[in-house]
C-alpha cells in the first residue's frame, strides 16, 4: 500500500499528471482534502486527516505542535507551497524530526508584479474610477504621477529587489531598509539604504516585504505612522501582522495616509471587525492573491513535490527553512 501525501495546496493538481509516474514508483499517493470549502485547514481538520501521512504539501494551514505530535513519527516533511511558514510550529517539527521546506524563488516575480500593480492603482485611483464608471458616473479623477516620487522598500530580499527593478524605469527614487543591507544590489540599481524612520519620513509610497516575526509585528503602527510623510501610501503583500490595522484605519481617516493597498491581513479570511478597514474608500483590498500567478503556482507545486520525492528517498531537501538548515 502506498504512503500518503496530503496536498492542501490545490495547485498540486496542476502538475500531478506529470509527477504521477515518479510518485507511483516511489510508493507515494497524493490526496486532497474532501472538504473543498476551506482555503486553509485549521488545527482540528489536520488532526483528523494528517496522521498516517508521510508528507504534506501545505498552504498556511495550522501546523501546531499538537498537529505535528499527532502525525509523528510517520510524518517526515511539511512542504510549504509558498515562502511564508509562520503557520508552522518549526520548533515542534524539529523535535519530531520533521523537515519544513518552502518554495523560495517560485513567486517573486508574481508578487513583485502584483505589488507594483497596487502602487499604480493607488496612484492613479484606477479601482475608484472603475467602480464609478460602472455605476454610471462619468467623471475625471486626478491621481498622481510616479516619476520623481520616492518609493520606500522595507525588506530587500528577492521580492523587494524585483519591485525596485520595476520602479526604476518609472522614474521613482528608490530608498530601502533592511536589517542586512545588500549594498552591491543598491549600487547596481541606484537605491539608497536609509534608517527605518528616515525611510518613513521621505517615502511617498511604502511597500512591505519582510517576514512576520516578533520584531516586525506592527512595524507600521501608531508611532511609525506618525513619522510618515503626510499623504503617503502603503502597500502590503507580505504578512498582515506587519501592520497595526486599527492604527492604519485611523491614519486613513485623518488623512495622514492617502491610501493603502492590502493583500494580507492580521486575520484571514478577515473578520467582521476588520470590515471598516477593508471597505474604506481609500483602501484597495484583495484576497492574498499576490503570488497566485499561474506560472508561479505551477513552479511552487513542482518544487514542493520534488522535495517530497527527495525526502522519500532519504535525501536532504533542497530548501529547508533556515531554522532547520
Amino acid at each position: 500500500m502506498p504512503d500518503r501525501v496530503l496536498a492542501t495546496a490545490r495547485n498540486v493538481a496542476m502538475v500531478l499528471d506529470q509527477f504521477r509516474p515518479r510518485l507511483e514508483e516511489a510508493g507515494l499517493e497524493v490526496f486532497f482534502p474532501a472538504d473543498t470549502s476551506q482555503v486553509t485547514l485549521p488545527e482540528e481538520a489536520l488532526l483528523r486527516i494528517l496522521p498516517g501521512c508521510l508528507a504534506a504539501v501545505a498552504m498556511p494551514d495550522e501546523y501546531t505542535a499538537r498537529v505535528i505530535a499527532a502525525a509523528a513519527p510517520t510524518l517526515k516533511l511539511i512542504a510549504r507551497s509558498g515562502v511564508g511558514y509562520d503557520s508552522i510550529d518549526v520548533e515542534a517539527a524539529k523535535r519530531h524530526s520533521v523537515w519544513v521546506t518552502t518554495t523560495v524563488g517560485s513567486n517573486h516575480d508574481a508578487v513583485a508584479d502584483y505589488t507594483f500593480g497596487l502602487i499604480l492603482a493607488l496612484a492613479r485611483r484606477i479601482v475608484e474610477i472603475n467602480n464609478e464608471t460602472k455605476a454610471g458616473v462619468w467623471k475625471r479623477f486626478a491621481g498622481i504621477e510616479l516619476r520623481g516620487k520616492t518609493l520606500g522598500i522595507v525588506g530587500t530580499g528577492r521580492i523587494g529587489r524585483e519591485v525596485a527593478a520595476r520602479a526604476v524605469p518609472f522614474g521613482l527614487r528608490v530608498v530601502a531598509y533592511d536589517v542586512y543591507p545588500n549594498q552591491e544590489w543598491a549600487v547596481q540599481v541606484g537605491a539608497t539604504y536609509l534608517p527605518f524612520e528616515q525611510l518613513l519620513a521621505e517615502s511617498d509610497v511604502i511597500t512591505l516585504h519582510t517576514p512576520a516575526t516578533p520584531q516586525t509585528r506592527h512595524l507600521i503602527g501608531e508611532q511609525t505612522l506618525a513619522r510618515c510623510k503626510r499623504g503617503a501610501y502603503v502597500v502590503n503583500t507580505a504578512r498582515g501582522e506587519l501592520i497595526d490595522e486599527a492604527a492604519l484605519l485611523a491614519a486613513l481617516d485623518s488623512g495622514q495616509f492617502a491610501g493603502a493597498g492590502l493583500d494580507v491581513y492580521a486575520d484571514e479570511p478577515p473578520t467582521e471587525a476588520q470590515r471598516p478597514l477593508i471597505t474604506h474608500p481609500k483602501v484597495i483590498a484583495t484576497s492574498h492573491c499576490a503570488g497566485a500567478a499561474v506560472e508561479a503556482q505551477r513552479r511552487a507545486a513542482e518544487m514542493a513535490l520534488e522535495e517530497v520525492l527527495r525526502v522519500r528517498q532519504g535525501d536532504r531537501p533542497r530548501f529547508p527553512v533556515p531554522e532547520l538548515a
